[in-house]
């Protein structure tokens, strides 16, 4: 049978456009080294490439936050590095200014030097890197402390992300950073026994513990613990007589146990008669001690004991040490001296991440505020400044400035190591990525090529079947 010239170049026409159109695409594959030119070209590879594009953008936001996170946290750890060698440098020097003979001139002198370490510390705490103040939290552009050591930053932190679901503290709020747990009353007093003048109780609660102690006329503790209330008092080194009014009333408290004592006092006829009554107390640590009081309004007795054990619970000093009897030994009570000579009381736990809950019932001897860091430093050194020497809670506080920087710059150190340790894993995440990226989305060279060379082969195949069969020119369908 005769095919028609006309279906013939029907075919031609077909065959032609097709090989045209691959002959093309492998020119275009070769000249741009792309395998997709368009999303019709290969569905499936092209969503493929879309995804791993959205991953590798992601990945490199990541990589730049990590890469930004570490600089940042170098530089902290390395302020942090500096200011705890400023501050154990600042405790020998009060270590020194306490326990040392110095007259007021040589105070005075390690003031000017305490001041000079306070101000480098506070220029570190208000350092930054670029425009951005380290230590001020989220408000990156607020300098974090006024020079009263007040903090002016932001109460959030800010984070970076550096994959998915992990974000790291970049920079910390300053208040967090310095702040302490060395609590300190407001109320003031000329001397550490100028009497209270109210009566309550106060309580200090902290983890499972809660510490009560009454202050007011008229309520006396044995200022020592007891482990065992039926053993002899002069084993625990109580020793002495009791006195009512001044008077001897119960001889040798040494040779009582606690419960004794106690019976003792309630069976007394003068203490009796005196309104005056004995109790013991159990201890949030397990301890023992006692407690008396004078039931008459307002209390009119004096009690006392020549071992200087029992204290009227009316004073500063007295309170102190009432309260360290009491109290567990990871909670420290202190009498603490101000700048200007009077005294108020600090409370410290051992432990630099506990917090306080202090409250009272009757009247209030007073209000308990936080000091930061550079608020500790700066008491300790306006007293040698003034001429004054540091106490016993100015060291504690000294030292517990040292343990909250160098816990700081631990936990820093730790976040460090956590973004440093992600550079290896995305710098390989990304090469994988970009391997896969490629795999969909580039080209075979060689194989295009090859491809080319063959659509080429073929086009010229069919012009000489087409010639070869009929003789076709555009004339005939002119």
């Amino acid at each position: 049978m005769k095919v028609p010239d006309s279906l013939l170049f029907s075919i031609f026409i077909q065959q032609d456009e097709k090989l045209r159109e691959r002959i093309a695409r492998k020119v275009t594959e070769i000249s741009t080294g792309r395998r997709i030119q368009n999303l019709s070209d290969d569905p499936v590879a092209t969503f493929n490439v879309v995804s791993l594009k959205k991953d590798i953008a992601h990945l490199s936001q990541f990589s730049k936050n990590r890469l930004f996170a570490d600089v940042n946290l170098t530089y902290i750890d390395f302020t942090l590095g500096e200011m705890s060698t400023k501050v154990k440098e600042i405790y020998t020097k009060v270590v020194q200014a306490k326990n040392e003979i110095n007259t007021p001139d040589s105070l005075r002198s390690i003031g000017t030097e305490l001041r000079k370490a306070l101000d480098f510390l506070l220029d570190r705490a208000n350092d930054k890197v670029g425009k951005n103040y380290i230590f001020s939290g989220s408000a990156l552009t607020t300098k974090p402390f006024d020079e009263n050591y007040n903090y002016l930053g932001s109460a959030e932190v800010f984070n970076v992300q550096i994959e998915e679901g992990n974000f790291v503290r970049v920079f910390k709020q300053g208040s967090e950073v310095f702040g302490t747990n060395v609590y300190q009353m407001d109320t003031l007093y000329n001397t550490p026994e100028t009497g209270f003048g109210v009566s309550g109780t106060m309580q200090v609660s902290y983890d499972s513990t809660t510490v009560s102690v009454d202050y007011g006329d008229g309520i006396w503790y044995l200022a020592a613990k007891v482990t065992d209330p039926d053993a002899p008092l002069s084993s625990y080194g109580i020793e002495g007589d009791l006195l009512l009014d001044g008077n001897v009333e119960i001889s040798g408290i040494g040779s009582f146990s606690l419960n004794a004592l106690i019976s003792a006092i309630n069976s007394d006829p003068d203490f009796v008669a005196a309104n005056v009554s004995a109790s013991l107390v159990t201890n949030p640590d397990g301890t023992y001690t006692m407690r008396l009081q004078d039931a008459d309004a307002p209390p009119d007795n004096a009690v006392s004991d020549t071992g200087g054990n029992i204290l009227e619970s009316n004073n500063l000093e007295n309170f102190v040490r009432i309260f360290n009897s009491v109290s567990p030994p990871d909670l420290r009570a202190f009498v603490h001296q101000v700048p200007d000579g009077r005294y108020t009381m600090r409370l410290i736990p051992e432990d630099l991440s506990t917090e306080l809950s202090i409250s009272f019932a009757g009247t209030p001897l007073g209000n308990f505020n936080t000091l930061n860091v550079f608020q500790i430093i700066n008491e300790v050194t306006s007293k040698l400044e003034g001429g004054l020497s540091p106490d016993e809670s100015d060291l504690a506080g000294v030292g517990r400035s040292y343990d909250k920087i160098t816990a700081e710059r631990s936990e820093t150190g730790s976040i460090l190591a956590q973004v440093k340790a992600q550079e290896p894993v995305q710098e390989n995440r990304m090469d994988l990525l970009l391997k896969q990226k490629s795999d969909n989305e580039d080209a075979d060279l060689s194989e295009s090529i090859m491809e080319y060379t063959r659509y080429r082969t073929a086009y010229d195949a069919l012009m000489r079947i087409i010639a070869d069969t009929r003789d076709m020119t555009i004339l005939r369908y002119l």
